[in-house]
């Protein structure tokens, strides 16, 4: 009896001993770019399920672990094709975990686990290879990391390299950023998330040696613009460029698209300047033929005013004499209103009038006009080629 519960306290001891060996995001984050790893017999060509093992000997984490497992001791029901396997369980928690030589990519997926892990291998033009392993936890604050390795054949070590998310920076702090390794393909992806804009992918290309940035990608892209006096859903076909401007520097941004002119001597681009409200994309500001965009302004304060000066007021104009002020506060629209002529028996114009066609109200829209003249704000953006993914 004594021997039984010596055995069972002994091996109580090595299963606390093992699950203290493995090492939290945070750890392996804390570690990994001080540590070269030593790839047994990895030789010129290794795959990733040699450098995985060598990560994991050097930094061994659960999720990494599990997948490993899929090659030692294959779970049933687990499909073989080649030297790939995957297993999946589509009944329960979803969990897929993928080994796969050949296209040089592994990963661990799952909706209830809170580890996740993907991993892939370029092959450079000098003989070395990139090796890049994304690992995730989820907690009350998610915390993803991305480690990144050069390979080399003659030493047969990996060394910590950058990446393109070290040289990456938040265009605003609002926002949420992943990555993805590719399964398929070469090309590594930053995607950006924020309540103010469409997702928005970065597209790295490989180019033998890393990954360049190339193009802009946006996810999920419909706006809504005012015509023949109401809202209506409008495509952004042609826009060849993005970039995104935060007018008052509070890290809320506005979308904008640019095309080509429509005639070489046009005075204007083709430009269109996109915001949220109510969760739908709206136009706030338009410049073409028949629009001219005026600029931006801070709505100055008054007393008593619905406003707090914190606002900005976007002011365009069209070849009708028509004004359009958009107003924005914390990067979403408040309200949208005109200001058109008024017109007497004589086709003179004798005033202006302020008309709703957004929200808001009257008195409110005479105000913002009047509040909008106060200090111009400058945009500038700084254009990046984009495509709409299909």
């Amino acid at each position: 009896m004594r021997k039984t519960i010596f055995t069972l306290l002994m091996l109580a001891v090595a299963i606390g001993m093992n699950a203290h060996e493995l090492l939290s995001n945070a750890e392996v984050d804390a570690q990994w770019r001080t540590k070269a790893i030593s790839v047994k017999n990895g030789g010129q060509s290794p795959n990733v399920v040699m450098l995985l093992k060598a990560f994991n000997k050097a930094l061994p984490t659960w999720v990494v672990g599990e997948v490993l497992k899929l090659q030692e001791k294959p779970l049933p029901g687990t499909k073989r094709n080649g030297t790939a396997l995957l297993f999946e369980n589509n009944e329960e928690d979803e969990l897929r975990i993928l080994l796969d030589p050949k296209n040089g990519y592994a990963c661990y997926e799952s909706l209830t686990d809170v580890d996740q892990m993907s991993c892939c291998i370029w092959r450079r033009t000098n003989g070395h290879r990139i090796f890049a392993i994304s690992l995730y936890e989820q907690h009350v604050m998610p915390q993803n990391l991305l480690c990144w390795y050069d390979y080399d054949p003659q030493t047969q070590t990996m060394t910590p390299e950058r990446s393109p998310l070290d040289d990456y920076k938040k265009p605003f702090p609002q926002m949420e950023i992943g990555w993805t390794l590719p399964q398929k393909g070469t090309d590594f992806i930053i995607r950006e998330y924020s309540p103010f804009y469409p997702t928005v992918s970065r597209i790295y290309t490989w180019d033998g040696m890393k990954p360049q940035f190339s193009k802009i990608q946006l996810e999920d892209f419909e706006y809504q613009e005012f015509a023949d006096g109401e809202w209506v859903q409008a495509s952004g076909e042609g826009f060849k460029d993005v970039a995104f401007v935060d007018p008052d520097g509070d890290g809320h941004p506005l979308l904008c698209l640019k095309k080509e002119k429509e005639y070489e001597d046009s005075e204007r681009d083709n430009m269109l300047i996109l915001a949220e409200f109510k969760g739908k994309m709206q136009t706030v500001a338009i410049s073409n033929e028949m629009h001219r965009i005026r600029g931006f302004f801070h709505a100055k304060p008054e007393e008593g005013a619905p406003w707090t000066g914190k606002e900005i007021v976007a002011y365009t104009s069209d070849f009708m004499h028509i004004n359009y002020f958009v107003v924005l506060k914390e990067g979403l629209i408040s309200y949208i209103v005109t200001e058109s002529p008024v017109i007497d028996e004589d086709g003179e114009e004798t005033g202006w009038e302020p008309k709703i066609i957004g929200y808001g109200s009257k008195d409110e829209s005479i105000h913002i006009i009047h509040a909008s003249v106060a200090d111009h704000v400058q945009v500038d953006p700084q254009w990046v080629p984009f495509e709409f993914e299909r």
